[in-house]
């Protein structure tokens, strides 16, 4: 006996594990009693920075507690971490306090540190950040590497963290020097840093987390970091998504021209000044091993001030660029979400990273104790990127008082599932059959056929799937046979 089923497809947001917009140095604003800015979309991501002096304040001493308290926290939330490590702030920038009597210019790296590489460091560091790192100076170096051994050997295995930022060079560790070089122009290349310098830093993080998944900012075109990073298995990010501004500006030159550096296809008016070029001509389909993730220039409430810049068609342009080159995450810096707005960012929701529908599902047995049942399934990934993490698909029995009678395994690996190349493309379908044996202890009766897709190794459904049908905890409720 054969029974079909056809599931419809849903059309609601779904809040699923390690994609959609992030929260930002908190772990739920939506609903934090201190904040409260229920606009702002529910997250399964949280983003956290820290800079180097608030993890070792004294030399070896580390401030795990700091991090480890983060994560306990995130995951309590039932969401999971993205991680910067960061050796330099922005100049005259200050830590955040209440009190403005009580601000303290952020050195990035530790005092004990700085005494040893600035020699205008006396006995104590004054509350002044103008120092700027000399990213080959081998002391810094050195403490940097036993700094990140050291939350490589307790964090890599950490199931909690989704991925890192490789933000140890530069400002808020994204790979330039702005601020400190006013009027001019404070990319790496252009200061003078070779490739060849800045990758053993990219290196130093792979190393330290080889079970980790990590992501890179893009830079400039006068820089190949990139480029190097993403052929050797990182992801990328991109700070500034939606910057419109009058004259030069990040969606209309600076991305494109990063882009075209990248691959190799340089253009007349930008010159790389780095001497060791690395070129990726794949780049533009990397994502379909490794992440994509954004952050927005200013805010969404900034840019409902500023109407005649930020249209509604401007919005929407700029969420589609993110989805066209598929994205995971999109950092919205945990601000509230005008409204003019609100139904943009609702679509955009609904694409960003991985997207999975049911379209059918075939169930092949005789239906007799200890007799074989075939499922067959179909799958399509909708959504722009795939997961990165596998979360296989489990099939389980349950009798009508959903008790769970019986749990299918597969082998499966949703990693695979990849959405179609082109935003506007047609998604491949993906075909699942697994053959299993009825228990020959099952009582005859009514029973009902449910799928989950679980964290790995365990029945926990972790993943919703975008069709209308009631659930259980992520659990589908999908066909009804009576066993004889």
């Amino acid at each position: 006996m054969t029974i079909e089923y056809q599931p419809t497809i849903s059309d609601k947001i779904l809040v699923n594990p390690d994609i959609g917009i992030t929260d930002h140095q908190t772990i739920d604003i939506k609903d934090n009693p201190n904040w409260n800015i229920p606009s702002y979309p529910t997250t399964s991501v949280v983003y956290f920075r820290w800079y180097w002096e608030q993890l070792e304040p004294n030399k070896g001493q580390y401030n795990y507690k700091l991090i480890d308290d983060t994560i306990r926290a995130a995951q309590k939330a039932n969401k999971k971490v993205v991680i910067r490590f960061m050796t330099l702030a922005g100049l005259n920038e200050t830590y955040y306090s209440p009190k403005s009597q009580d601000t303290k210019k952020i050195l990035g790296i530790p005092c004990w540190l700085k005494k040893q590489l600035d020699p205008h460091t006396h006995n104590r560091c004054s509350n002044d950040n103008s120092f700027v790192i000399d990213y080959n100076n081998i002391i810094f170096k050195k403490n940097l590497q036993q700094f990140i051994t050291a939350m490589g050997k307790r964090y890599d295995h950490n199931p909690n963290i989704l991925r890192l930022d490789v933000g140890l060079v530069g400002t808020w560790g994204e790979w330039h020097l702005a601020t400190h070089y006013k009027g001019k122009r404070p990319t790496l290349g252009h200061i003078g840093y070779t490739t060849a310098e800045l990758i053993p830093y990219i290196d130093m993080m792979r190393n330290a987390f080889p079970n980790k998944m990590l992501s890179i900012d893009l830079g400039s075109p006068d820089d190949a970091f990139a480029s190097y990073a993403t052929k050797h298995g990182l992801g990328w990010r991109a700070d500034c998504l939606g910057d419109w501004a009058k004259g030069w500006n990040h969606m209309q030159q600076g991305y494109p021209q990063t882009l075209r550096h990248i691959e190799g296809k340089q253009t007349k008016d930008i010159k790389s000044n780095t001497s060791d070029k690395f070129d990726d001509p794949l780049f533009l389909s990397r994502w379909e091993k490794a992440p994509v993730d954004f952050e927005i220039c200013d805010t969404m409430l900034q840019w409902a001030q500023q109407p005649t810049i930020y249209t509604q068609q401007k919005v929407k342009q700029t969420f589609t660029t993110a989805l066209t080159l598929h994205a995971s995450l999109l950092n919205l810096k945990s601000s509230p979400i005008p409204k003019e707005y609100q139904a943009l960012l609702n679509n955009f929701q609904k694409k960003i990273g991985y997207r999975f529908i049911l379209n059918k599902v075939t169930l092949s047995s005789s239906f007799i104790p200890g007799k074989l049942i075939k499922i067959t399934s179909t799958w399509k990934n909708v959504g722009v990127a795939p997961s990165y993490n596998n979360y296989p698909i489990v099939w389980r029995i349950v009798n009508k008082k959903h008790k769970v009678i019986a749990y299918f395994n597969t082998k499966n690996n949703i990693t695979h599932w990849l959405p179609a190349k082109n935003l506007d493309g047609i998604s491949p379908t993906y075909n699942q059959n697994n053959d299993f044996t009825l228990p020959k202890n099952i009582q005859p009766g009514e029973y009902i056929l449910e799928v989950g897709l679980v964290t790995p190794h365990t029945h926990n459904a972790a993943v919703s799937i975008a069709i209308n049908n009631k659930d259980n905890n992520r659990w589908y409720s999908l066909i009804h046979f009576i066993i004889k």
